[in-house]
């Protein structure tokens, strides 16, 4: 039996306007005496997200904030020296460029102007100048109003929340020291490459890129380091075949360097570790190969974080890294060392979302959050294991508003599989009642619910529905076997464990109706509420988002569908493509059999499963006589959900409810 919820029903309802309400923390920094991050908002005014840099105190816990007031920092990173900083943020022509602010005192000024701005940038090793990428493209014709013909000669040719990429453009390293105006150009590509960190000792960068980047069966990721002085490129992760790696920490003494990916031993399943280079020893080693776990932020699936750093891993000593890891819907830190050793540092049943080591080499400075608190910073001591919040964004809002926890529960499969989900009752007297619960299938499939906050989750249980989170095969954090047991199997062993987890959830809770049950998702999710659709009409309405209806025209309109097909349905790098199969896993092919009422919600610029998926659904459901409806979101990709535009948000969410509630 589950226990009552634990939302306090004396307190205002979280709704889908407290999106405008809910902040995050992220991108954490220290230096000696005060840590720095971002502090991520919703702005109802502008219908925008704005990131505001701000400073803590370590003593005093004394707020300050630097940037030029009214800018929203995207990126920003302390000098080595600890006397200044850089950060990125737009310019009055809506370029994202470079600006450096002293930390004790002094004005922001704008480092660099150029016409199409700035990617990434990261301090020198002595502070004196910044590394940065650009993207330049050709001066657009007199007459650029007028329409332009797109070239395509590559694939792939499109991406989710950019479309057509374009192919006149030149990628670039550039040095600009802080004292001047004109940046050095060090390296020009065709290819896209990320600048992923700086040597301390001075001599060399890390970047990333692929090794082949004009070849669309080439899946791989290289990292490089980047000698300065000579400006020669040394591929160090060559020895891996299929490998995906991008770097992460140089050693101080710059005689190593942390890498973060994976060998994709098998495509799309194999766990991402921490690796480490050698660099005089020019030897390549995985630190976490005895050690099935998930190295890294993992991919745990909520709608509030905003700027993550991304941050894997980041040395402690010259033999020791703090790394995060996700196993079993948590996201802990890890002490672990380059020959292997990995213990517990930071956990419990939270999600940390980012951290930083500070300079004292014991002090880690992280943001957390868990089902009842959307962002917190806090502090811990490597050696005493002391852990101290220093700020909460939210103290305000959670004290009124009846926020609901989750049960964590587990069941065994018809075919002996251990499967784990969290059961989330709704709030107030509806969970002592007869009440409806929504099944809420996520994206992925490699990827998992787990203890953070998810806003719009929060909105179901106030509105008095039960709220059931499972992690089927396929999902992350529990192995690899695990998480490969969707492969050439969609709508198989996952469906089954769906609805075994829905069984065992009616077993617990009595009180849930099993004649008000409805299912939903997205992505992933979206193509499973459409197996579920075509498959059973045990649910009274469905609402299907950003879904797979039809394998076959997948394959050539989605940014990722030539290769994802081959990996997910044929667990092959380059299959060669078998419309059969496809269709055989294609929720579209077993129409005839769906009853369910059910709500189709996609964004117009969807390239990840694209529109034609849901117009495709939509126009099949209604020439058989389903009741449905279409709703299309201008203006909005694949991640609406997460960091669309925030009315369109808030729409999506109140048309989810109102759906449910008329069936």
């Amino acid at each position: 039996m589950f226990k009552k919820a634990s939302g306090d029903t004396m307190k205002e309802p979280v709704q889908a306007k407290d999106l405008f309400a809910i902040k995050t923390i992220s991108q954490p920094q220290l230096t000696e005496d005060t840590v720095f991050f971002l502090e991520n908002r919703v702005d109802e005014a502008t219908n925008t997200y704005r990131a505001a840099l701000k400073g803590m105190d370590l003593e005093t816990h004394d707020r300050m904030r630097f940037a030029i007031p009214g800018q929203s920092v995207s990126q920003y990173e302390i000098a080595p020296d600890g006397e200044q900083l850089l950060y990125l943020a737009a310019d009055d022509k809506q370029k994202t460029q470079i600006f450096i602010q002293p930390i004790y005192g002094g004005s922001p000024r704008q480092l660099t102007q150029l016409p199409d701005g700035v990617d990434q940038a990261r301090w020198d090793a002595d502070s004196t100048g910044v590394f940065f990428t650009s993207t330049r493209y050709p001066e657009p014709p007199k007459h650029h109003e007028l329409p332009q013909p797109k070239v395509i000669t590559r694939l792939p040719f499109l991406m989710n929340g950019q479309g057509v990429l374009r192919e006149d453009g030149t990628h670039h390293l550039q040095y600009l020291p802080v004292t001047e105006k004109e940046p050095k150009d060090l390296l020009a590509r065709p290819d896209d490459f990320s600048l992923d960190a700086v040597d301390p000792s001075g001599r060399f960068l890390a970047l990333s890129a692929s090794p082949d980047p004009f070849n669309p069966k080439d899946f791989r990721q290289g990292v490089y380091l980047f000698e300065i002085a000579t400006k020669a490129l040394t591929w160090i992760t060559e020895s891996q075949e299929h490998g995906s790696f991008s770097g992460v920490d140089f050693s101080e003494d710059g005689t190593g360097i942390l890498l973060y990916g994976t060998d994709n031993h098998v495509p799309n399943v194999a766990e991402n570790h921490i690796w480490f280079y050698d660099i005089e020893g020019e030897t390549l080693t995985d630190t976490a190969v005895d050690h099935p776990l998930e190295e890294g932020p993992g991919e745990i699936v909520a709608d509030t974080q905003q700027k993550l750093s991304g941050r894997a891993a980041q040395y402690v000593t010259a033999d020791y890294f703090l790394a995060s890891g996700f196993s079993h819907g948590r996201v802990s830190l890890y002490q672990a060392s380059t020959t292997g050793e990995l213990s517990e540092a930071v956990g419990g049943d939270r999600h940390i979302t980012d951290f930083c080591v500070g300079p004292d080499q014991h002090t880690v400075a992280f943001t957390y959050s868990n089902f009842e608190t959307p962002s917190v910073l806090a502090v811990c001591d490597l050696i005493t294991e002391d852990e101290k919040d220093l700020y909460n964004p939210n103290t305000s809002w959670e004290n009124h508003h009846a926020i609901g926890g989750a049960e964590e529960f587990t069941y065994q499969t018809g075919d002996g599989l251990t499967v784990e989900g969290w059961y989330m009752a709704p709030i107030g007297a509806a969970a002592a009642q007869k009440h409806p619960a929504i099944l809420y299938v996520h994206g992925g499939p490699l990827a998992a619910y787990g203890y953070t906050f998810f806003h719009e989750m929060q909105t179901l249980v106030n509105a008095g529905y039960g709220v059931i989170l499972i992690n089927p095969r396929g999902s992350l954090g529990y192995g690899e076997d695990f998480a490969g047991g969707v492969i050439g199997a969609y709508g198989q062993g996952d469906y089954q464990d769906l609805m075994a987890g829905l069984d065992e959830t009616l077993k617990r809770d009595p009180k849930i109706d099993p004649a008000k049950l409805y299912v939903c998702g997205g992505s992933y999710g979206g193509f499973m509420t459409n197996w579920i659709e075509t498959h059973t009409d045990r649910f009274a309405a469905a609402v299907t988002m950003r879904s797979i209806s039809n394998w076959v025209s997948m394959y050539g309109n989605s940014d990722i569908g030539y290769f994802f097909n081959a990996w997910e349905l044929q667990g092959e790098w380059n299959a060669p493509i078998d419309p059969q199969l496809y269709w055989q896993f294609s929720p579209l092919a077993y129409v005839d059999q769906a009853k369910t009422p059910i709500l189709v919600l996609h964004s117009e610029e969807d390239h990840r499963c694209p529109i034609g998926q849901g117009e495709e659904f939509y126009t099949s459901l209604k020439l058989h006589g389903v009741e449905t409806a279409f709703v299309r979101y201008p203006g909005s990709n694949h991640e609406l959900s997460r960091s669309g535009f925030p009315n369109l948000r808030i729409d999506r969410m109140q048309r989810i409810q109102d759906w449910f509630q008329k069936h």
